[in-house]
């Protein structure tokens, strides 16, 4: 770089050193050889490249001589234009960036704990969290807790009030969860299977099979569940099919809790023992008549409450029975032979 300016430079001063005549002669000779390098890189289609210093040559001899711009060939004078521009804002955009400007910034440690304390006071407002951060010998003014908020929201480390995660949370140890699903048999005959969970656990406390499931056959299996409950508080979350969505759980004690529609994540472990009994288990074998689906339904959930480890409650039975450390290690058939349990003899 630095050579190519030195050169550069020399060119220029032995060019002014010239006669008149020598110069012009100069001059027409470096035009023509313009002409000709440029004929040529139309001919391959190729653009010329120019360095930093090219284009600070060209914009300092444009400032001074504008009018020099219609003698260009190998580059637009709005290119040059632009050049010059991107240059004018890189220089003020630098000025701007290496002033300290404002209040300096907050910690990383105190915008956790406003998140924090917003997250744990949700219908906290803004002065409200400065006044406790106050209390904490924390001077923040207003509208950086404001910032800090909404950039929170922004990034989703503030859920809004009334989420979902925060209804569960609030409901865990009285909260069940309720679905159907469909059993065709050999002669294409359609069951629906009603069953009940509770979520802390994951365990199967109620089930009913029915070919019609009317609002009556939902009543019966609710008033059976509480009557297992002993009628203790309890919520139940259920979808927006028309038994589950019309039924009116207050007669029965309970409090219902609708999905929105076509969201199956809101009912995801119910969803998930339905894709587990499916794939497991009814998937392999044919059905033929309601008692031989009601067995295979009552073994299966059997084996899922006693037997069958959970990993979403940390590979653990829903049953809540512990490990067994000693004895010799023995297995025996479950479901109907398909599987096989595994487990210590008692010594």
């Amino acid at each position: 770089m630095l050579r190519s300016i030195l050169s550069m430079l020399f060119k220029i001063m032995l060019f002014l050193l010239l006669s008149r005549k020598q110069a012009v002669a100069r001059y027409a000779m470096v035009l023509l050889e313009m002409q000709v390098i440029k004929r040529s890189l139309n001919q391959h289609n190729i653009k010329p490249r120019f360095n930093d210093f090219d284009r600070y040559f060209y914009l300092t001899c444009l400032k001074r001589h504008p009018k020099l711009k219609r003698f260009l060939s190998l580059v637009k004078p709005a290119t040059v234009l632009y050049a010059w521009k991107k240059r004018l804002k890189n220089f003020w955009t630098h000025i701007f960036k290496t002033k300290n400007r404002g209040r300096p910034p907050i910690s990383e440690g105190i915008k956790k704990l406003i998140r924090q304390i917003k997250i744990d006071n949700y219908s906290w407002g803004y002065d409200r969290i400065v006044g406790a951060l106050k209390a904490l010998d924390i001077a923040v003014e207003r509208d950086t807790v404001r910032r800090t908020i909404q950039t929170g929201r922004k990034n989703g480390d503030i859920k809004p009030n009334g989420s979902w995660k925060r209804f569960i949370e609030l409901h865990w140890n009285s909260l069940f969860a309720c679905d159907f699903f469909t059993v065709d048999t050999f002669s294409f005959k359609r069951f629906y299977v009603f069953f009940v969970m509770e979520l802390k656990s994951r365990k199967i406390v109620q089930f009913g099979i029915t070919t019609n499931p009317v609002i009556s056959f939902v009543r019966n299996q609710l008033q059976g569940f509480m009557f297992s409950r002993d009628n203790k508080k309890t919520h139940l979350i259920h979808d927006n099919s028309g038994e589950l969505k019309w039924f009116d759980y207050e007669s029965v004690g309970i409090k219902g809790v609708a999905t929105v529609p076509f969201s199956p994540d809101m009912n995801a472990y119910v969803e998930r023992f339905v894709g587990s009994i499916r794939r497991e288990f009814l998937d392999h074998v044919i059905v033929f008549t309601y008692r031989q689906l009601r067995r295979l339904v009552k073994e299966y959930i059997h084996y899922h409450n006693l037997l069958r480890p959970h990993q979403g409650i940390g590979n653990n039975i829903p049953d809540g029975t512990l490990p067994q450390s000693k004895g010799e290690i023995a297995s025996r058939p479950v479901l109907f032979g398909m599987y096989r349990h595994y487990y210590r003899k008692a010594a």
